[in-house]
């Protein structure tokens, strides 16, 4: 069992993302600069995790990176803001406040207005005093003083949100998709985020098994879900709406792939096999994944031996998932295990893959050159889930997810429960 402490919370390294990868990047596909406005991309690149702030509300921050400039990172970021850098450090230390949505607009503007938000910690402080003297009256006019400032105001600059770029107006600008460099570089982690999807891998499995422990005769699949969410916060974690538990459970017979609503209300009854991929989140890191768990019981007939293949697929993956490898050769591998294994349908047995870490995508979509990255190559640094379904009703389907990091010269589960469903 994981341990189920050591999930607090502290202040993260000022720098944890994968500059060396971003300049790369951004030098193979020809460009100057990336300004970054996603969420998950300001966080990245600059260890802000602001919090209030939803995803379709203007962006009320910009991290600016020129590549001729790699030294001297902007983040140009909404006033009331200013403090959070006081808890959480970062390496962007040319940070440009300007006067936002809680500045009333029945006053006159004032350059003081800033020190509304300057705590006694903040005062004397290097970069709050150049903060405070770069203060400006609006997000536009300090974003375009920023490009010029980097040179960036006759290059060709890319954005992870294209049509804010369009809407900026730079005139000299050449606006591209900053999509996939981004992705390119988040692809494959640093030491730190590697430590933190260690630690959301075990949080959720912590929760799992948390889960488990709190099934009782007459639970719904609603109790299961709100108990599983209650664990989850009771750790420290975050679950997002509508829930943490992805896959649906047809009843019956029924070997249907489906999601869950959020809605369902049906009992979990004894040796129900329930899947559990999980998705949430602590420090913004992903966690996903889990295992099949017969409730009340053990895995019975077919569903033994659907059980044990599943299990030797994984252990053969995990020995096959090194760099170099192609995901539709580890799919092909996969299901070869499976038909060794004597199972009744090998080609029913769903296979896959994908990146995660602020996401759980974090590749890119087309590489440098142009081509489309479907069937895209593991790399030593990333950490890649696979993910085994055999179908079937309620008391055979069998699921097994898990989280692996990918080293030089194999790789590693994050989960510490081996390959064979929970049980009882």
């Amino acid at each position: 069992m994981p341990d189920t402490l050591g999930f607090d919370r502290t202040a993260l390294p000022p720098q944890f993302c994968n500059l060396d990868r971003l300049w790369h990047a951004m030098e193979a596909r020809g460009l100057d600069g990336i300004i970054a406005t996603q969420p998950y991309n300001v966080f990245y690149s600059s260890g802000f995790n602001p919090i209030a702030h939803k995803a379709d509300e203007p962006r009320p921050y910009a991290v600016l990176l020129s590549r001729h400039a790699p030294d001297h990172p902007i983040l140009v970021v909404a006033d009331y803001y200013l403090a959070s850098f006081l808890g959480q450090p970062s390496w962007v230390e040319d940070i440009r406040p300007y006067r936002a949505v809680m500045m009333p607009l029945d006053l006159p503007a004032k350059r003081s207005d800033i020190d509304r938000f300057i705590p006694d910690a903040g005062k004397g402080v290097a970069w709050v005093d150049r903060a405070r003297e770069s203060y400006g009256f609006g997000m536009r006019d300090l974003l375009k003083k920023a490009v010029a400032d980097l040179g960036l105001d006759a290059g060709r600059v890319a954005f992870d949100d294209v049509g804010f770029g369009l809407r900026l107006g730079l005139d000299g600008v050449e606006v591209v998709d900053g999509y996939d460099p981004l992705m390119f570089a988040r692809s494959v982690k640093t030491e730190t985020e590697m430590r933190l999807l260690e630690r959301s891998t075990r949080l959720n499995e912590a929760a799992i098994l948390k889960t488990v422990g709190s099934w009782q005769e007459g639970a719904t699949w609603r109790d299961l879900n709100r108990a599983y969410a209650m664990a989850v916060t009771e750790l420290g974690g975050f679950v997002h709406d509508p829930g943490g538990m992805v896959w649906g459970h047809p009843r019956g017979a029924d070997a249907a792939l489906m999601l869950q609503t959020g809605l369902e209300t049906h009992e979990v009854t004894r040796g129900t096999h329930v899947m559990f991929d999980c998705h949430g989140t602590i420090d913004q890191y992903c966690w996903d994944g889990g295992k099949t768990w017969v409730v009340g019981g053990e895995p019975e007939g077919g569903a033994r031996k659907f059980a044990n293949a599943t299990a030797e697929v994984a252990a053969d993956l995990l020995d096959a998932m090194r760099p170099g490898a192609k995901v539709s050769e580890l799919q092909a591998r996969a299901r070869s295990i499976y038909r060794k294994a004597g199972v009744p349908d090998p080609d029913s047995a769903v296979i896959f893959f994908h990146g995660l870490g602020l996401s759980h995508m974090d590749l890119e979509q087309t590489t440098a050159d142009g081509r489309p990255n479907g069937d895209w190559t593991i790399e030593a640094g990333m950490v890649v889930p696979f993910h085994l379904l055999y179908p079937g009703g309620e008391h055979e389907r069998m699921w097994l997810e898990e989280v692996v990091a990918i080293g030089p010269d194999g790789s590693r589960p994050m989960f510490s429960w081996g390959f064979q469903p929970l049980t009882g």
